[in-house]
């Protein structure tokens, strides 16, 4: 590529400067009427169709370099031409005629260069034709027709960059589409945020998945150019997110988690397409852990009350659990308990916030128990202390056991709030709250002891135990007070149930216990008498 800007950039920059020209002459004749919009337009396709006679002229004569550069000049003008067609005042082309018009240019364009090797008739046309909406400039009614007209030219660029791999043509247009967000998002007051911050998301995707694909194609190991060029995309995007959303008082938190969620997918699909090679996905992790942390920093209060903890706590959940992962791989174990540590502080920062998280209706219902952002939360911060506990076990049993327990805490009380809110939203009275209670702590047990049967820690018997006896000394000296009915007798079958459910892997656990004993005394007689 470096022999290929020192042979042809003065080439380069006299064309760009006679397609200047022209366009610029083109423009001063539409903006002064010097001739009717047909004479115009005939004009524009009548170039270049001679310009692109002559290329295929010299072309069967040998003369690659000249064919080339007037086919290109000649494509850039039959371009320059569809942009005044379709963002001038005076000409009314249909949309739909227009963008047909610019797909069929640009796919015989990509075809004839990948079919006959014609590096240069590809870069010259795109090049023009990414130019001339700078030139004719569009109006704010015609942002979706230019945003199609650039895309089209973009996945044209991408497509024979990364084909054949020519790296010059995807660093031009990515430049010049640069060049047209950046002229059009001043000239712009579009009336609502979603539209131009499509239009930036659009561009930020297409790009870094570019990227990432032509490193895979080019075997640069994820850190040459294209790593370059995808962080500059994300860094354009998050700058031109801030700018598009300060403009309408909106939180620039989504597009930081935007490209904060890309580049974790991005780190995946590096540490499986290298290997499981740790520096380009790990850095792609860092930048997304930065992004994250300013974007928990930053958020502002939703129209829902409490939802910006529940945001928070998520990003800072993803940030610890990136952390823990990052630490695994590379075996860093003082990061590993900087994670544990975090995982604290967070369920601490939580605890203080989730009380004050409104309820969400769900389709159209008022509230539904474990389907609700605050549940949820609670639920991720108890998962990932079970998992990281299960994965203490064999190192430090210790720290498991309080890992554990802290998460079955988090799940007891995650069962009492949300009995309690299911009561409190639809005030019923046919059931007793306090049973239902009751019900719920002995499936809570039924859990310990599932879990301490899975990891064989004597801990959760004594746990599930102590949750056992709270709850039967609960439903007989408090559930049971006031008059018998068929409610009570139900619940009381169901919590029998349950309980006897709990003795049956009680006893399945005990006998275990005893078998694997009596295998190892049987083991070490053995040994005794050898």
């Amino acid at each position: 590529m470096n022999e290929l800007i020192k042979k042809h950039w003065i080439t380069a920059l006299g064309i760009l400067f006679l397609f200047s020209s022209f366009a610029y002459f083109l423009k001063m004749a539409f903006d002064n009427g010097w001739f009717p919009p047909e004479i115009r337009i005939l004009a524009g396709f009548a170039m270049g169709t001679t310009l692109l006679f002559f290329g295929y002229h010299f072309y069967h004569k040998k003369n690659l370099y000249l064919s080339q550069i007037l086919s290109g000049t000649g494509m850039s003008a039959i371009y320059a031409t569809f942009s005044y067609v379709a963002f001038a005042d005076g000409i009314h082309w249909p949309y739909n005629i227009t963008f047909i018009s610019i797909l069929a240019l640009t796919v015989s364009t990509t075809y004839v260069s990948y079919y006959y090797n014609l590096r240069g008739l590809m870069f010259i046309s795109m090049m023009g034709g990414l130019l001339s909406p700078i030139f004719m400039k569009a109006q704010a009614n015609n942002d979706l027709l230019l945003f199609a007209y650039v895309f089209i030219l973009n996945v044209g660029a991408l497509y024979m960059s990364i084909s054949k791999k020519w790296p010059e043509l995807r660093a031009m247009s990515f430049v010049l589409t640069v060049a047209i967000y950046t002229s059009y998002y001043i000239c712009f007051d579009p009336d609502f945020w979603m539209r131009p911050f499509f239009y930036a998301a659009t561009l930020f995707v297409s790009y870094m998945v570019g990227s990432i694909y032509a490193s895979y194609r080019e075997k640069d190991c994820f850190s040459g150019w294209n790593l370059y060029l995808s962080l500059i995309n994300a860094m354009l995007f998050i700058f031109w997110s801030i700018y598009i959303l300060d403009s309408f008082s909106i939180s620039f938190t989504v597009p930081l988690m935007v490209v904060g969620f890309t580049f974790l997918l991005v780190a995946a699909v590096i540490f499986y397409l290298t290997e499981k090679r740790i520096f380009p996905s790990a850095l792609y992790v860092g930048f997304s852990l930065i992004l994250f942390a300013m974007s928990a920093s930053n958020i502002k209060p939703f129209g829902f009350q409490g939802l910006e903890y529940v945001i928070a706590t998520l990003l800072w959940l993803l940030i610890t659990v990136a952390t823990y992962t990052v630490a695994i791989y590379t075996k860093t174990k003082s990061l590993v308990k900087v994670s544990y540590g975090a995982w604290f502080l967070l369920i601490a920062y939580w605890v203080s916030n989730a009380w004050d998280v409104q309820w969400v209706e769900l389709f159209g219902i008022k509230y539904l128990p474990f389907l609700n952002a605050g549940a949820l939360t609670w639920m991720l911060l108890a998962a990932f202390g079970f998992y990281i506990s299960k994965k203490e076990q064999a190192k430090d049993k210790s720290l498991s056991v309080i890992l554990a327990i802290i998460s079955n805490v988090i799940v007891g009380g995650l069962f009492a709030v949300q009995i309690n809110n299911l009561w409190l939203a639809y005030d019923i009275a046919s059931l007793s709250k306090a049973i239902v209670l009751s019900c719920t702590y002995i499936v809570y047990a039924l859990f310990i002891f599932l879990w301490g049967s899975y990891t064989k820690e004597i801990a959760y018997r004594i746990m599930g135990s102590i949750v056992i006896i709270a709850t039967s000394v609960k439903v007989f000296f408090w559930d049971l007070s006031g008059e018998a009915n068929i409610s009570k007798m139900l619940f009381l079958m169901l919590i029998g149930v349950l309980t006897l459910g709990i003795a049956y892997i009680n006893n399945q656990w005990f006998n275990k216990q005893s078998r694997n004993i009596a295998v190892n005394s049987e083991d070490a007689d053995s040994d005794v008498i050898e």
